[in-house]
């Protein structure tokens, strides 16, 4: 590490657990104890102060958690960079620079000067109502879990002791390595394996599936893969590791097959386990599962009346925007008696490889699988004029991405949507927006958007929903009608 590099980990350590951090004295009962400062408990802590509440938070590793830390912030820097063709040195030190800049938004002063009492270590429950940390104890009226998840490491004979980086450890890489097998084609696994490549790797992406993102649609998955293809990414599709060695700095990865794949670093995307262990929820009375997590109702409330949770360590949808959303109803109904329901928030999501992938609520597989009649209208970015003027060549073109919206048979209420291509997941932002109001695809009719621009596309699906409309009987009666009015 470069004395750069060293400076901005040192700077970001001291805002997300400073050496010389003092816990507070517990005085009287909080309000509300918080446990994790990852997004759930950092936007539920410091709202909850700014209401008035007297509020404890708890966290044990780094304010800002998985996202700030060793997620979503390094990583999309990092490919950010490699994608404007930095070298391996410049893209990690753009990556650790952005992280600890937005460190500043995280750190254990700014909670602090905001009302919250912050006590890092870790926290066990020693009934429903009290929490330890270290050697004090926290009387809580109400605790909020928010301990989110860390990466999962597969059985795999050897894996471990061959040696392995994931999620939380790549980031901190001193060299490139010349060869990088990634398990886990998923979100995580492919912007990684895209970043390593652009950066000069040479890259193995394995996926047990037969294709790369299994929870997209087929033709989104499919333009992810050639993206990758022509990034130099070799994609070892529907094989499984069965064991893994190492021999000095070589690392050894069996296949089913039989065959083998040398490199030089593995790293591990094969999914996320829940952070439940040693917080005491048997002491507390709150029932969770290693796998699933922490068990809540639609109100996120636990099975302990006064215990609440919220983000990846409860949730299906294990995103940092899923978390804000369920922070903000735990706060209504852990403080205010509010009974308002995360099942019913319109999720979104996105994959930042390139092109990017997005989507919202329903896919054609959920559809089908549920016996689910649905209409599909699809617009190629391609075809907008603004596509046409960005493209130097047609095969540039042909990888622009597509925006398709899935409508209940025969109407125009949306169940999902999907968007491939260049900034996605902005341009989704008015898809979730119509499905979180509950506006329908006949609504877009009368927009005006500026000409040329990409998000012309709503537009355009509109049209393609209002040509379903002119029925044979409905072209009679406009052709009789026309006659009459000449």
């Amino acid at each position: 590490m470069n004395e750069l590099m060293a400076a901005t980990d040192a700077r970001w350590r001291s805002l997300v657990f400073p050496a010389n951090h003092r816990n507070p004295r517990p005085s009287g009962r909080y309000n509300l104890v918080v446990i994790g400062a990852g997004p759930a408990g950092l936007i539920t802590s410091i709202a909850a102060a700014g209401l008035g509440a007297k509020v404890a938070l708890i966290e044990r590793q780094a304010m800002g958690g998985d996202c700030l830390n060793v997620g979503c912030v390094p990583s999309k820097a990092l490919l950010a960079a490699a994608s404007q063709g930095h070298d391996f040195d410049a893209a990690m030190q753009h990556a650790h620079a952005v992280r600890t800049r937005i460190a500043e938004h995280d750190s254990v002063e700014r909670y602090t000067k905001a009302g919250v009492d912050v006590y890092l270590g870790s926290a066990q429950f020693i009934d429903a109502h009290r929490v330890r940390v270290g050697e004090q104890e926290l009387t809580a009226r109400k605790t909020v879990v928010c301990t989110g998840a860390r990466a999962a490491v597969p059985p795999i004979p050897g894996l471990e002791a061959a040696g392995i980086l994931t999620n939380e450890t790549v980031f901190d890489l001193p060299v490139l390595p010349a060869r990088l097998a990634v398990l886990g084609g998923g979100p995580i696994g492919c912007e990684l394996a895209q970043a390593f490549a652009r950066l000069g790797s040479e890259v193995h992406l394995i996926e047990m599936q037969p294709r790369v993102l299994p929870l997209e649609d087929d033709d989104a998955a499919a333009m992810v893969a050639e993206a990758l293809r022509r990034d130099g990414v070799r994609l070892h599709l529907g094989v499984r590791v069965t064991g893994a060695s190492a021999d000095g700095a070589v690392k050894r990865l069996q296949f089913d097959a039989g065959d083998s794949l040398y490199c030089d670093a593995v790293l591990v995307a094969v999914g996320r386990q829940r952070n439940v262990e040693g917080l005491g929820l048997e002491a507390a009375g709150v029932r969770f599962d290693p796998r699933a997590g922490v068990e809540v109702d639609a109100r996120l409330r636990t099975s302990q009346h006064d215990i609440f949770a919220a983000g990846d360590v409860c949730s299906r949808l294990q995103f940092t925007h899923h978390a804000d959303a369920q922070a903000r109803i735990v706060i209504r109904n852990a403080l205010f008696m509010g009974r308002t329901r995360a099942d019913r928030l319109v999720v979104p999501w996105c994959t930042y490889t390139k092109p990017e992938v997005a989507h919202v609520g329903a896919s054609r597989r959920e559809l089908e699988q549920a016996g689910t009649p649905f209409d599909a209208y699809r617009t190629h970015f391609a075809e907008l004029d603004r596509g046409r003027t960005d493209a130097l060549s047609q095969a540039e073109a042909d990888q622009d991405g597509y925006a398709e919206v899935l409508t209940e048979k025969g109407g125009d209420r949306l169940l999902g949507a999907t968007i491939v291509g260049r900034d996605a997941g902005e341009q989704l932002s008015p898809l979730v927006l119509m499905m979180t109001a509950g506006l329908r695809l006949g609504a877009l009719g009368s927009l005006v958007l500026p000409y040329p621009t990409r998000c012309e596309y709503l537009r355009r699906l509109a049209d393609a929903w209002n040509r379903t409309r002119l029925t044979p009987r409905s072209a009679r009666l406009l052709e009789w009608w026309l006659r009459r009015a000449r």
